[in-house]
C-alpha cells in the first residue's frame, strides 16, 4: 500500500524546515544559555534532523517516547509516555523548544509540555511539522506550525503507519481504515 496522494512535497519540505530554522534562529540569537530541544519520538526525528542543520547555535538535545497511535491505529488511544528524558538533561533556567512531528487532538503535547514544565525551564516554546487546526485544541500552544493540513491520516517524512512509511521523503495521505 502506497499513499494515495502527495500533499507535501520533498521540495515544499525542505523550504518550509528552512524558513522554520530561520525564525528560531532569530528567537535565540542572544540567548546566554543554549537551548535545549526536547525531541518526541519517534515521528519527530526527520524533522529535528533536518531543523536543528538549521539552526547555528549552541543546542543540547533531549528524547521522549511517546505514543497514541499503537499498531494499525488511525485514531489517537490516548498519549502515554514510553520513555522519559534522561534525567540527567538539565532543563531547569534553560529555554526549551519540543519538536514534535503533528498537532492532532493535543494529548502527545499537552503530555509533554507537562513533562518539561515540570523540570523548570526558563521558557518553553513549541514546534510542530503539522497541525490539523479543526481538531487542535487551543489549550495548545504552537509558536512554530510548518504546514496546515486538512483532518486526514497522513504519512511520510516521520510519520508511519504501524511503523511503516516514515523513510518517504514527502507528506502523503493514507485512506485507511479506522
Amino acid at each position: 500500500m502506497n499513499p494515495d496522494r502527495i500533499v507535501i512535497t520533498k521540495e515544499q519540505l525542505a523550504t518550509r524546515v528552512a524558513e522554520l530554522a530561520n525564525q528560531i534562529a532569530a528567537r535565540y540569537r542572544d540567548s546566554s544559555e543554549p537551548l535545549v530541544i526536547v525531541t518526541v519520538l519517534n515521528g519527530a526525528v526527520i524533522f529535528l534532523a533536518d531543523l536543528i542543520r538549521g539552526l547555528p547555535m549552541r543546542m543540547k538535545l533531549g528524547l521522549i517516547g511517546v505514543s497514541s497511535y499503537r499498531g494499525v491505529a488511525v485514531a489517537s488511544r490516548g498519549a502515554r509516555i514510553t520513555s522519559r528524558l534522561d534525567p540527567e538533561l538539565d532543563l531547569c533556567g534553560q529555554p526549551v523548544l519540543i519538536v514534535d512531528d503533528i498537532l492532532d487532538t493535543g494529548g502527545t503535547l499537552r503530555l509533554v509540555q507537562q513533562e518539561v514544565a515540570a523540570r523548570g525551564p526558563a521558557s518553553i516554546e513549541t514546534a510542530v511539522l503539522l497541525r490539523k487546526p479543526g481538531k487542535a485544541p487551543d489549550d495548545i500552544r504552537v509558536q512554530y506550525v510548518g504546514f496546515d493540513v486538512d483532518d486526514e491520516f497522513v504519512v511520510g517524512y516521520g510519520l508511519d503507519y504501524d511503523g511503516q512509511y516514515r523513510n518517504l521523503p514527502y507528506i502523503g495521505v493514507l485512506e485507511v481504515g479506522d
